[in-house]
């Protein structure tokens, strides 16, 4: 949708580097978790300085010259807006859009808008960057050894190695959230340690960090329902509907209870309605708990259509036949 207001706002005479730059600027605009965690691959550009001048940033999107530029020159772009939205303000992100209407250069775009060199804006925007990853690229080399050392303590059944270590290994790279990380890892052995309030510690900072593996996050949303704590594990549960909507029923039947029992109505029918909407082998079961919703919610007729759905699937099917009767006896 971005890419459709930018094109026809600027005649479709936008460099690439710009309008990929504002989608992936705009993706965080709701929330930051929408955006994507910084990739190994990235780190690696930055740590050898493998970045294009603003002005040249158009050729890592279609003539890269290694096989991640592409990505990288998403990231860069994206960073380049950010800047500008955090030093100057979103007004200054418009400006651009209306210069790029009319048949100009990168180069003159930038010491119009900033009044500065396209040089001196590619200094002090890589200074800004900088700052902000120092931390992951000073010690990605490091990073990645003690990863790897950690994957081998885990692998070994190591577990008190692992979570000796495994803290550390996370500090020194927060964002890496994807295979093999050092979250997963930490929070294995402390379930093997029989520590589970500490590993839905663990796994409750990997998903702050950016985590998205659906797996990972139910099994976090079971530990925080085990330990008595059904407000996160229904909000965890819903963050999964944000990634992956139809990963799995279970998740919905499992949301859909947690809503009932806080009395959040809406959310149980819609949860439940989503599990009658995967046609699950046992259907009458799937009708019941989305009548239930309904009767909690004081939807009679909604409730009822539900239940006789249960029961067209399951005649002798009894706390149906029971709720049925809750339903038509007067209110």
């Amino acid at each position: 949708m971005s890419h459709v207001f930018i094109l026809a706002a600027t005649h479709h005479r936008v460099p690439r580097w710009f309008t990929e730059g504002l989608a992936v600027h705009e993706e965080t605009q709701a929330s930051p978790e929408w955006g994507d965690p910084t990739t190994p691959d990235i780190l690696i550009a930055l740590r050898d300085r493998k970045l294009l001048p603003v002005a040249d940033l158009g050729r890592g999107f279609v003539r890269p010259q290694y096989p991640t530029q592409v990505f990288v020159s998403y990231f860069q772009a994206g960073q380049i807006c950010d800047y500008i939205g955090s030093r100057w303000g979103d007004a200054k992100l418009l400006d651009l859009v209306h210069a790029y209407a009319h048949v100009v250069s990168t180069r003159e775009v930038i010491q119009k808008t900033f009044n500065m060199s396209v040089e001196d804006f590619d200094k002090q925007f890589q200074a800004w960057l900088y700052e902000k990853v120092k931390v992951p690229v000073a010690s990605f080399d490091e990073w990645h050894r003690r990863l790897a050392a950690l994957a081998k303590q885990a692998q070994g059944g190591q577990y008190d190695e692992v979570i000796r270590d495994g803290d550390a290994v996370i500090r020194l790279y927060p964002e890496y959230v994807y295979d093999a990380n050092a979250y997963e890892f930490l929070a294995a052995a402390y379930l093997a340690k029989g520590n589970k309030q500490a590993a839905a510690t663990v796994l409750h900072t990997y998903m702050q960090a950016g985590g998205r593996k659906p797996e990972v996050l139910e099994h976090l949303a079971q530990l925080q329902e085990e330990q008595g704590d059904p407000q996160a594990a229904a909000a965890t549960l819903e963050r999964i509907n944000y990634i992956d909507p139809v990963f799995d029923p279970d998740q919905h039947r499992r949301l859909g209870a947690l809503w009932l029992g806080q009395k959040n109505y809406a959310g149980a029918i819609r949860e439940y309605a989503a599990v009658v909407a995967f046609h699950p082998l046992d259907a009458a079961a799937a009708q019941f708990d989305l009548a239930q919703a309904y009767f909690a919610a004081g939807q009679r007729d909604k409730a009822e259509d539900a239940v006789l759905a249960a029961l067209e699937a399951a005649p002798g099917y009894r706390p149906a036949q029971k709720l049925l009767l809750q339903i038509k006896s007067p209110h």
